[in-house]
């Protein structure tokens, strides 16, 4: 076992979808093709953490950090980014719309967390963490792509299940709403995570993290057709 072994959500979720596209990706060191939609996140997400950790949050300056963190990378041709860009335009007019006229306060912004399950040591991101009525605390999670969730997938995303669990057992806050914020509708969907819910995760991610420590890397070949790797990969069909 590599001595930099951690877990993550986009690790287990790696996994989860093909334990061989795993050992491609952090064994091998493969890289994934950049693609329009990963910069196109990246460049959303970027924005909104540089937007809210500065001094001027006014529509102007959002607008600024927008094209100050703009990249070419991954975009097909000049038609398709300008395509992107005039989405992140629209995306982020109607975020600050509802910014402004919200009764939260941004407590954090890509908020990191270092933590260890047990002898595995468990590390992520989240995107936001808000204050309201004083002393109740939501995680929000950014999404930038165009299909909205439904409810169920909503409440069954192992991601919110992860970042509710260091909340509460890293940073100390009790969490009293947790929302994923599809950004391409301006549109939340709420969810809950019952104790035995995160108790489920945090197995889930245990077990995982066995699974790799003893290099069980056989391949999902059902996924190949989408896969980002399957140029890649001697697996694919």
């Amino acid at each position: 076992m590599r001595q930099d072994f951690k877990i993550s959500y986009s690790r287990i979720n790696t996994y989860l979808f093909c334990p061989y596209k795993y050992k491609l990706i952090y064994f091998d060191g493969v890289h994934v093709p950049i693609n329009a939609d990963i910069t196109f996140g990246h460049i959303i997400h970027k924005t909104l953490e540089q937007f809210h950790s500065g001094k001027k949050q006014v529509y102007d300056v959002l607008f600024e950090y927008y094209d100050d963190v703009w990249k070419n990378d991954g975009f097909n041709d000049p038609h398709q980014i300008f395509e992107y860009y005039k989405r992140g335009k629209v995306m982020l007019t109607n975020y600050y719309a509802s910014f402004i006229n919200s009764n939260s306060k941004v407590l954090y912004v890509e908020k990191a967390f270092n933590t260890n399950i047990g002898k595995y040591k468990f590390v992520g991101i989240i995107d936001r963490i808000d204050i309201f009525d004083n002393s109740k605390h939501e995680i929000i999670d950014y999404k930038t792509h165009l299909k909205v969730w439904n409810q169920k997938m909503v409440d069954q995303d192992l991601q919110l299940s992860f970042y509710t669990y260091a909340c509460k057992n890293v940073f100390g806050l009790n969490i009293n709403k947790i929302s994923i914020y599809f950004l391409s509708e301006n549109k939340k969907i709420y969810t809950k995570r019952s104790r035995n819910e995160i108790i489920n995760a945090m197995n889930i991610a245990t077990k995982i993290a066995k699974d790799i420590e003893s290099e069980k890397f056989l391949p999902d070949t059902s996924k190949c057709k989408m896969c980002s790797l399957k140029l890649k990969c001697k697996c694919s069909l």
